[in-house]
């Protein structure tokens, strides 16, 4: 049996990472097809695009525009066709702003303490995130309207006060703070979606499945560079 570790490091905000979970994902069902045997634990990290963006502060499609400039109408069009094989059908609209309470609520999700599978809470979680934000156009900022309603359906706590108390915590944003300043000085991640698997093999950008399949075959037969 081979164990494999994938450190994730990616933004709510981020459609390549919304695609990028989908691709790692079909790769991991791919691999297990052939050695079920294997063991995944995949752990995300927190890595804030924007870390001075305010609460429902923008526009989507705005923010985009501002980002890519005259190349943005190019840019949108190469994320929905990327998107489109993964049944993933991309929205622009409605607001966006500060990702930080969503990445408190994942970290929180990893530790959750009403489910036998941790794991796999977390990653039907970070799922409705990214369904809610990047194709519903749902504020990944707007606590009351978003986030806490779906932390409390995927049982990340018991009330809504609880989890306002966490995400105003001193403990939550140091946490949040001390991952993402380690992704950057630690690990030397600039962009994301970003991939660390056995904290050896590095796979930068979104790529398709094939590319986690072969690193996965590679490293279980010895052979990974």
């Amino acid at each position: 049996m081979a164990k494999f570790t994938v450190d994730v490091y990616a933004d709510t905000v981020c459609p390549w990472c919304y695609i990028g979970k989908k691709s790692l994902d079909a790769a991991i069902a791919q691999h297990r097809a052939s050695f079920p045997e294997d063991d995944f634990e995949i752990n995300w990290r927190p890595y804030i695009l924007f870390p001075n963006a305010k609460v429902s502060a923008y526009h989507k499609k705005d923010s985009f525009t501002l980002k890519f400039g005259p190349s943005a109408p190019a840019v949108l069009a190469r994320m929905d066709a990327a998107a489109a094989p993964y049944n993933i059908h991309l929205t622009w609209e409605g607001r966006t702003g500060s990702s930080r309470d969503s990445h408190k609520l994942i970290l929180l999700s990893s530790s959750s303490s009403s489910s036998s599978s941790p794991q796999k809470v977390q990653s039907e979680f970070i799922d409705a995130l990214f369904q809610g934000n990047q194709t519903q156009g749902k504020d990944i900022s707007d606590r009351k309207g978003f986030l806490i309603p779906t932390a409390l359906e995927h049982g990340l706590a018991d009330d809504e006060e609880t989890l306002l108390q966490y995400l105003d915590s001193e403990e939550a944003d140091r946490r949040v703070d001390e991952e993402a300043a380690r992704a950057r000085r630690d690990v030397g991640v600039a962009a994301v979606p970003s991939y660390v698997v056995n904290g050896r093999y590095r796979v930068g950008g979104m790529q398709e499945p094939g590319v986690f399949t072969g690193l996965f075959e590679r490293i279980r037969g010895g052979g990974g560079k």
